[in-house]
């Protein structure tokens, strides 16, 4: 039976099946919101083609007015839902505004992650994707203002990722439509900025706070959080005073201190998202793009394959249907430290002192271990790497003053026989490796920072007295030149110790071999780019004329210079540059002007064609002077 609004009263937020909007009969509703009621519907003229129907819930309500022309005009993306027709309902000129978009079947980003259980590759890749149309989307001057997961489908049929809903959205231009200080949307995603706004000028006539890309960007590291722990960063049971309080000034736990799947880099992007402060988050979706792809591209490829969550299956089955297949269930963390995965050790050698206990060989000692029990608090702090160069400075000149006190104790002494050195002071063995412990990254406050893994370096060997450095007592006084040459030598071994603390970083080796990034040779194939067809390069950041410049070891971005077999000159490249010898490059992504990023496998050349950019006078171990130019080489492995 067909149902015409004319004959009864309207409830836009209840359409019952059947019931006719224009050319589109009703299927089911799929939601209400607080502006407006979706529906699936039919195309009356095209039976089977579905769509998705937003109905406002007030005639003449400018907000969806608002987020027609943002459908419509500025918000185009292929990662934004597709707007197809709107209308009035059910008078043509007076009724309530609809509009009508692609139906995505498929699951919110929270459900995608429990139901589904991706791998972190695949949601590294999603919210790449997802980052870029907000790239795009703040370029154009939209701001979305009320992104979370249920905003984020991931259609099922290949895995893309839509952006939806722009009901409080909003874009350069537009006029004020709300009185409120803030713009309406969902607590649990608001940006400390604005919460502390919020705070300041609440009840304050005319002050409303300007939504910046930033506070986008903030919601999707929370959304992000959401999605690889199960929780949100703040309880959202919370009451509203305390949850603004704890999103102003609280720090959560990092992803990784209690969802020990997480990759490390991961982790560290998502609460660069959080940072209190909008100029420490990723200032554009580009540069978030770039560190997700950057990060995935780096890790270690076990852990980016891996699940978000572990499986908890219950069972095979239940009395009543014995053979029923056993519904698959993740198994979430608990907040906010326990996880069923232990934290991997870490190797942390202390330095060979000579009245410092070292562990038993082949003893490991873990980060965050407890120390021995009865262990005096003193020798627990002996064993801290940072106390490396004063101890060995206070060890140094103690044996330079023993070695001149000695001397002048046997010269005024009648004893025959001087005791031998070896049973005065025992050395360091001359042969032990070192592993310092480098600089730890910013630390995030109210967080278990990551231990940096040590990069062994071998300690240059310390300097021993000789037979023919040892004092030799003789009934007579030693002359002044013999307490010089022993106060020497003494002296060389404190600065064969200050050595062993206080020396530069050696040169790293050559990054080892590697194979290409999954997809990378195919998606290179496609594109037309044959191994060894090289392509002149200039680093992203570097304006004007090629000159030299100084960079670190990490990731790095460049610029082609030319058009590359036809692909549009501009094209970025994203990888990470190492350095050793020479700065070596590996580039595994390639996005062009159009917006689409390609897996692929490049390695670094100079003008010359080696292998490796050669390093300039003025380089050191942590940096390397390099010319800004040089070749893009395909390969199809990285040597």
């Amino acid at each position: 039976m067909v149902m015409h609004a004319e004959n009864f009263q309207v409830y836009p937020e209840a359409l019952g099946p059947g019931t006719e909007v224009g050319t589109w009969r009703v299927v089911e509703r799929l939601g209400v919101g607080g502006f407006g009621a979706v529906y699936r519907v039919e195309d009356m003229a095209r039976p089977g083609e579905f769509y998705a129907l937003k109905l406002a819930l007030r005639p003449g309500d400018e907000r969806a007015e608002r987020e027609v022309t943002l459908l419509m005009v500025k918000a185009v993306h292929r990662n934004v839902v597709r707007f197809h027709a709107c209308g009035r309902w059910p008078h043509p000129q007076t009724g309530y505004l609809y509009f009508v978009m692609d139906w995505v079947s498929g699951w919110p980003l929270d459900t995608w992650a429990e139901e589904v259980n991706p791998s972190f590759r695949e949601l590294a890749q999603a919210a790449g994707k997802v980052a870029l149309a907000f790239d795009a989307l703040h370029r154009a001057g939209v701001l979305h203002r009320d992104l979370k997961p249920a905003h984020i489908l991931i259609r099922e049929p290949d895995g893309e990722p839509v952006v939806i809903d722009f009901g409080i959205g909003d874009y350069a231009g537009a006029a004020t439509i709300t009185e409120q200080t803030v713009p309406p949307g969902t607590l649990l995603l608001r940006s400390p900025e604005s919460v502390r706004f919020h705070r300041e000028h609440h009840g304050r006539p005319g002050a409303r706070y300007e939504h910046q890309p930033t506070d986008d960007l903030y919601a999707l590291g929370v959304s992000l959080y959401r999605v690889v722990t199960g929780h949100y960063p703040f309880p959202p049971h919370l009451p509203p005073d305390m949850l603004y309080l704890a999103i102003e000034a609280q720090t959560p736990p990092a992803p990784a201190d209690f969802n020990r799947r997480t990759p490390q880099a991961l982790s560290d992007v998502i609460m660069r998202l959080l940072a209190k402060k909008p100029q420490e988050r990723y200032p554009t979706g580009a540069e978030l793009h770039a560190a997700l792809m950057a990060a995935v591209s780096f890790g270690q490829t076990a852990a980016w394959e891996a699940s978000l969550f572990e499986w908890d299956d219950e069972g095979q089955g239940t009395e009543l249907e014995p053979s029923a297949t056993p519904r698959r269930r993740i198994r979430r963390p608990e907040w906010p430290t326990y996880s069923a995965t232990p934290p991997a050790a870490r190797l942390v050698i202390a330095p060979a002192l000579p009245f410092v206990q070292l562990p038993a060989r082949g003893d490991v000692v873990e980060a965050g271990q407890e120390p021995p029990a009865g262990e005096p608090p003193a020798r627990q702090r002996l064993r801290s790497p940072v106390l490396v160069v004063p101890v060995l400075l206070v060890v140094g000149v103690g044996m330079a003053a023993w070695g001149m006190r000695l001397l002048e104790r046997e010269a005024s002494s009648d004893a025959k026989e001087p005791a031998p050195l070896s049973d005065a002071v025992t050395l360091p063995s001359p042969h032990r490796e070192v592993a310092p412990v480098e600089a730890l990254p910013e630390v995030v406050p109210a967080t278990a920072p990551p231990m940096v893994e040590a990069t062994g370096v071998a300690a240059a060997p310390l300097a021993a007295l000789t037979k023919e450095d040892a004092p030799v007592m003789k009934e007579s006084k030693p002359s002044a030149s013999a307490l010089k040459k022993v106060g020497m030598k003494a002296m060389g071994v404190a600065g064969a110790c200050l050595n062993l603390a206080c020396s530069g970083p050696q040169v790293r080796p050559a990054p080892p071999p590697e194979d290409c990034p999954p997809g990378a040779l195919e998606a290179m194939k496609e594109l037309g780019i044959e191994r060894g067809d090289a392509q002149v390069f200039v680093f992203d950041v570097i304006k004007g004329e090629p000159h030299v410049i100084t960079v670190r070891e990490g990731n790095a971005t460049l610029r082609l210079g030319g058009e590359w077999k036809g692909l549009p000159k501009g094209g970025l490249l994203y990888g990470k540059l190492y350095l050793a010898d020479r700065v070596y490059g590996r580039f595994t992504w390639l996005r062009v002007n159009q917006g689409r990023t390609y897996p692929v496998c490049i390695d670094l050349r100079s003008s010359g064609r080696e292998r490796g950019l050669e390093r300039k006078p003025g380089s050191d171990a942590d940096s390397a002077r390099i010319w800004t130019t040089g070749y893009a080489n395909p390969v199809d492995h990285f040597e």
